[in-house]
Formats: C-alpha cells, sequence, structure tokens
C-alpha cells in the first residue's frame, strides 16, 4: 500500500528549525515501531493510521510546512482515537523521554561551553 502525500505538504520543520523534505514513511515507521513494542500491530495497521494522521493535518490549519511537533501531535490524536490504547500511551511516554532527554543533553552542551570559555589557562 502506498501512502500519497497531501499536496501542500513538501517539507517540514524541524525542532532545529531546518526544512526538510516532508516524508510519510517516517510516520508510518514511528507508528509501527510503537505498534512493534507493544504487541499491538504491524506495518500495515500502522500504513493505514498513517492516512488518518495525513487526512487529518490536511484538515487542520496547519499551513504548507508543518512542524514536526505539530505532527507528533496529531499522531498522538489518532492514536489515542483508535482501539491501540497500550501503543497511544507507549508513543506519548516516549515523545516525553525523548525531550527529557534533549532538555539535558542541551543544557549539558551549555554547560560544558560556558565551562570551555570561562576557563582562565588558556
Amino acid at each position: 500500500m502506498e501512502i500519497s502525500v497531501r499536496e501542500g505538504f513538501r517539507e517540514i520543520v524541524k525542532r532545529d528549525g531546518k526544512r526538510v523534505g516532508f516524508n510519510a514513511r517516517k510516520i508510518t515507521g514511528a507508528i509501527a515501531k510503537a505498534g512493534r513494542a507493544t504487541g499491538e500491530f504491524q506495518e500495515d495497521t500502522a500504513k493505514i493510521l498513517t492516512i488518518k494522521v495525513l487526512s487529518l493535518a490536511g484538515q487542520l490549519e496547519l499551513g504548507d510546512t508543518p512542524a514536526v511537533e505539530q505532527i507528533q501531535d496529531i499522531v498522538e490524536e489518532v492514536l489515542l482515537a483508535s482501539p491501540y490504547k497500550k501503543t497511544a500511551k507507549a508513543y506519548i511516554l516516549y515523545r516525553e523521554q525523548r525531550k527529557g532527554v534533549r532538555q539535558i543533553t542541551s543544557k549539558f552542551n551549555v554547560d560544558l561551553v560556558d565551562q570551555y570559555l570561562s576557563r582562565s589557562d588558556w
């Protein structure tokens, strides 16, 4: 089953602000990974759920270039509305964990740069 992309979504804005090509297969991959982790479904169901995500995204006022977070929010909505509650919970928890890791990594990198810049033994 091939997934068609809404005409307007040619790009997506990543967290760092970069614009990259919109790839619906990445949505399918994330959904399938969550479904496999919970044992609730495989790739075929993930493709169907991806179509629902793209359909809902097309109905919302996201503009021509949605942000990654907007698409992930829609994935959450679609999973919560589906019969796959364990997968919805796993997906939401995974996103929260990744957010925490990004925050820690960002703070760690800033602290390292600050330490480097404040060294007096240059």
